[in-house]
């Protein structure tokens, strides 16, 4: 009977424990995409939560990281204002440009996670950043057709990637380096 309870105790304190590390970075992606700086070229701003999405994926893990990201959606979608434009929460963040890449940031810290460490960790950040920079550019080429504009693929590019890449390399790094500390050891 006692070894029960201390098992049930055990696994309460774990649940709690991975619920608030899930919540923390959630949290940590909402405020960082309080940090928007609109660009007049784009439908799409400048924010800090690539930051956090990788941050999330290297720190925690592939799957802590894919799931904070995933509340954080959520969060969004049930109206939060945790995006980056106040006006798209809640359903109409369904019309918004930028859905596509909020939608891929489970996907991105998954990827940050999976191969994070010390040799891999900027791979992961890598393949983060390209699946963000795919169904984002996906999403905002059809975006722009379904608003009456004649996107090209160049204009795609222009709109919803290249500006952003240098900056988003440069985050992508420190996030895995400031993920680091968290990143389990290989035991001997």
């Amino acid at each position: 009977m006692e070894l029960a309870r201390e098992r049930s105790s055990a696994r309460d304190l774990w649940l709690l424990r991975e619920i608030g590390i899930v919540s923390v970075l959630s949290a940590f992606t909402a405020l960082c995409a309080q940090v928007a700086i609109p660009l007049p070229w784009t439908p799409v701003p400048a924010t800090l939560q690539v930051a956090a999405v990788i941050f999330a994926g290297a720190a925690a893990g592939p799957w802590r990281g894919a799931i904070s990201q995933a509340l954080y959606l959520l969060l969004g979608m049930l109206g939060l204002p945790v995006f980056a434009q106040p006006l798209a929460a809640g359903p109409s963040v369904m019309l918004a440009p930028t859905l596509g890449y909020l939608l891929a940031f489970p996907l991105a810290s998954y990827c940050a996670g999976r191969w994070r460490g010390r040799f891999f960790g900027l791979a992961g950040a890598g393949l983060g950043l390209l699946s963000i920079y795919l169904v984002g550019g996906l999403w905002l080429f059809g975006w722009a057709a379904a608003s009456g504009q004649a996107p090209s693929a160049a204009w795609t590019l222009w709109a919803g990637v290249i500006p952003f890449l240098p900056f988003d390399l440069f985050k992508a790094g420190v996030a895995v380096a400031g993920a680091r500390p968290f990143v389990p050891r290989p035991r001997p």
